[in-house]
């Protein structure tokens, strides 16, 4: 085998042979060489013994130009050295590229895209309510989302989400950013928890903003409007958001409202009674009904033997409350864009029960005590300690009072 002191210009300037291919090792490492092809192609190499046999490691194209892809003469020489130091370690190169490659191919099928897919199918649909679905959906696949969607899952570092949730609150989206984190934050554990990332790039990455406590309050006109856009949505989703605003109650307590915890609807007290397990503080609560909310109840059909109020199934309380939230807006922005009016800022179910509660305390000058009872709120020296414990009642009479003046409220902007 022909030797040769190796330098750069060198190996540049070796003939290439006229058919196969030639070996030359270097002077001053006789065990590392270059193999240039007919076609002028070079690769560099090293010989070295694993477990006792002569094995020729290759080490990868010689770059020749600055511009060239491929291990300059110092590189190679470097890279000669290690594989040498593996085998004299009884670790066998070639099976470590393997491994490496192998990982390779893995992550390069395990993409953000299909990753976020299978994390879809297998954990948020089998467990989460089709609302929640969706908003997985968006947090995963959304134009924020494009480029890492071809991207192995592996590769999203903490500079990439930090870069992603700044973009969102430059843009003015922090309650976003925010929401954004927790979705990533739940599909990153279950990538580790799958073994097909090590740690989560969102693990002590902190909420990019402050958790933003509501304070919208919709003005009387848009009372008014969402009203009519209630009425415009017809039966089931029209009937429940209404008693939204006419109770105060909570979604879920009114979305799962039954028969048997209605009372007295033909006497002049009519009063809904919810049981301590089904409100959010644990305490049953005491609803007296307006005679609004009496109209409403006494107009939804019986439907399956749970006694469901609103239901799709007859067995479980109705869902799909962003859809319809959705429709009722376009129909809203619809009507105000005919109006020439400028567009309803945003607004949330949760909104229906402040504004009750803001309007009861400055508009019908109620007793701020009395609205605390009347959506079963533990505040206030009425209620807390031990006169909580003795005062049962909690102003049911002043309650009703409340109730059927916020009822003639509501009723009475309706009809303008």
């Amino acid at each position: 085998m022909p030797k040769l002191k190796f330098t750069a210009a060198a190996v540049a300037r070796l003939t290439p042979p006229e058919q196969g291919r030639v070996d030359y090792f270097d002077a001053n490492l006789p065990a590392f060489g270059v193999r240039i092809s007919h076609t002028s192609a070079r690769k560099y190499f090293v010989m070295t013994r694993i477990y006792g046999k002569l094995a020729r490691l290759t080490i990868g194209k010689a770059k020749l130009r600055d511009n060239d892809i491929g291990f300059s003469l110092k590189e190679a020489r470097e890279k000669a050295g290690e594989l040498t130091a593996l085998a004299e370690r009884g670790i066998d190169p070639r099976e470590l590229r393997e491994a490496d490659k192998e990982a390779n191919t893995i992550a390069a099928q395990n993409t953000f895209k299909v990753v976020g897919e299978r994390f879809m199918e297998k954990y948020v649909k089998p467990r989460l309510s089709p609302s929640t679905v969706r908003e997985y959906e968006r947090a995963l696949f959304c134009a924020d989302m494009k480029r890492w969607q071809g991207r192995p899952v592996s590769s999203v570092t903490k500079s990439d989400i930090r870069n992603l949730l700044d973009k969102m609150v430059n843009r003015g989206s922090a309650g976003a950013a925010n929401n954004r984190l927790a979705y990533l934050r739940k599909f990153f554990n279950w990538c580790a928890e799958e073994d097909i990332i090590e740690h989560p790039p969102t693990d002590r990455i902190k909420p990019p903003a402050p958790k933003k406590v509501g304070d919208r309050v919709l003005a009387l006109e848009e009372i008014s409007l969402v009203w009519k856009a209630f009425d415009a949505e017809g039966k089931l989703f029209g009937d429940l958001f209404k008693l939204l605003l006419l109770t105060g109650q909570r979604r879920a307590e009114v979305g799962g409202m039954t028969w048997d915890e209605l009372n007295d609807l033909e006497t002049d007290n009519p009063f809904w009674e919810i049981p301590a397990t089904r409100t959010k503080n644990k305490r049953p609560q005491i609803v007296p009904l307006s005679s609004q909310a009496i109209d409403i109840i006494k107009s939804r059909p019986v439907f399956g033997d749970a006694g469901l109020l609103f239901t799709h199934t007859g067995e479980t309380p109705v869902f799909g409350y962003g859809k319809i939230k959705k429709r009722i807006d376009e129909w809203i922005a619809e009507r105000r864009e005919k109006q020439e009016k400028s567009e309803m800022p945003s607004w949330v179910l949760h909104d229906l029960r402040r504004s009750m509660v803001t309007h009861m305390n400055d508009r019908l000058d109620i007793s701020p005590h009395v609205v605390e009872a009347c959506v079963n709120h533990v505040s206030g020296g009425a209620k807390m300690g031990v006169a909580g414990v003795y005062n049962k009642a909690l102003y049911v009479k002043d309650r009703k009072k409340a109730f059927d003046a916020w009822g003639e409220f509501v009723n009475q902007l309706a009809s303008k």
